[in-house]
C-alpha cells in the first residue's frame, strides 16, 4: 500500500466519513476510561526513559506514525483512538486496521491527553514492536551496501536524531548508524520527528568507530574554520574548491556530530576526508540537523552526477 497518509486525512477532513450510529455506540461503550487500564499503563511506561529500558516496544503517536507502522508490517500490540478521531477519520482507521490486522480500541480523550508524550495528541496512538531492520552492533556487525549511509556520532537530542533520519531517507540513504551515546531511536520524540523514517530505514545502534566496515569511505562533516591550525577540509557547495571524490560503487558514510561537541577524535582519525559547509563569519556553526541535511543532499547530487 502507499505511504501518503495525507490522502486519507485530507479527504476525510474535508468530506467527513461518519460511522453509523450503531458503530459509534459500540466504540464508546467499550471505551478505555481508567488510568489503571493495562494499555494506559503501557503508554505511561513508554514515556519514561526507565520504562523504555525495560521493553522494546515503541510508542507511536499520531496518524502518520500509526500508518507507517502498519504499512511497513510492524507488529502492533495496541491501537488506541478517540471516538472523535474514529468518527472524523474512519477511512484512515479502517486502513490501519486492515494493514495491521488489529482492531482499534477507543480511549477517553482525557486519558490520552494525560498520558501522551506529544504536547498536542492527535487522537490516535499505536504500541508496536520495533522493526526487524533495527539491529545492534553489539550483536550484528554493520554490513553496508554501496551508496550513502549516515553515521550519527553523539547527537543526544531525540528530535534532532529523528529529523536527521527523515532527511537521510529523503536523500536516499541506505542506512543509519548510531554511535554509543547517541539518542535512542525508540524515544517518542525521535519517532515523531522522523515522520516514519525511523521505521523504514535499516538501522544499527551502538556502532563504535572501529566497527565501521574497513572498505567504507568515511566523510566527516566538520565546522568551517578559518584557523590555519585546523585540519584541512573540503568545502561542499564550492565551485572553485577541491571536488569531493565519490563513486556510486563505494559505501559512503557521512559522519555527523552534535553542534556543541562535534565529532569524536577516533572518528576524525578514521575519516578518509573532512568536509565542511562554508558560512558567513557571523555564524560559527549550523544546527547538526541542518548541516546533515545539506550535506546528504549535496552528496546525493554528486553521486548521481558522477559517472559509474
Amino acid at each position: 500500500m502507499g505511504r501518503d497518509t495525507s490522502k486519507f486525512l485530507g479527504k476525510i477532513h474535508v468530506q467527513g466519513v461518519p460511522r453509523p450510529p450503531s458503530a459509534i455506540h459500540n466504540i464508546t461503550s467499550a471505551m478505555i476510561h481508567s488510568r489503571s487500564n493495562p494499555q494506559v499503563r503501557t503508554i505511561r511506561r513508554l514515556r519514561s526513559s526507565h520504562g523504555r529500558r525495560n521493553t522494546d516496544l515503541l510508542l507511536l503517536e499520531g496518524p502518520h506514525l500509526a500508518t507507517a507502522a502498519a504499512e511497513t508490517g510492524l507488529a502492533l500490540r495496541h491501537l488506541l483512538v478517540t471516538p472523535d478521531f474514529q468518527t472524523r477519520h474512519a477511512e484512515l482507521v479502517d486502513h490501519i486496521e486492515h494493514e495491521s490486522g488489529l482492531p482499534a480500541t477507543a480511549i477517553d480523550p482525557r486519558r490520552l491527553r494525560e498520558q501522551a508524550d506529544a504536547d498536542a495528541p492527535q487522537g490516535i496512538v499505536a504500541i508496536a514492536e520495533p522493526p526487524r531492520t533495527w539491529k545492534t552492533a553489539q550483536v550484528t556487525a554493520p554490513v553496508l551496501d554501496p551508496g550513502l549511509h549516515l553515521y550519527v556520532d553523539g547527537v543526544q537530542d531525540p528530535g534532532n536524531l529523528g529529523a536527521m533520519t527523515r532527511s537521510a531517507e529523503a536523500a536516499g540513504a541506505a542506512s543509519l548508524l548510531l554511535s554509543p551515546g547517541t539518542a535512542r531511536p525508540g524515544h517518542p520524540r525521535a519517532l515523531r520527528a522522523s515522520a516514519g523514517s525511523l521505521l523504514r530505514l535499516q538501522l544499527w545502534t551502538d556502532v563504535g568507530v572501529d566497527q565501521l566496515p574497513a572498505g567504507a569511505r568515511c566523510l566527516a562533516l566538520t565546522p568551517h574554520s578559518l584557523d590555519p591550525e585546523s585540519p584541512p577540509s573540503v568545502p561542499l557547495f564550492s565551485s572553485d574548491g577541491e571536488p569531493v571524490p565519490l563513486s556510486p560503487t563505494d559505501s559512503i558514510v557521512l559522519a555527523v556530530g552534535s553542534e556543541s561537541r562535534g565529532l569524536s577524535p577516533p572518528l576524525l582519525t578514521r575519516a578518509d576526508l573532512l568536509l565542511c559547509i562554508s558560512t558567513t563569519p557571523a555564524v560559527e556553526s549550523l544546527n547538526a540537523t541542518v548541516a546533515a541535511s545539506l550535506a546528504l543532499f549535496e552528496l546525493r547530487r554528486l553521486l548521481v552526477a558522477e559517472p559509474a
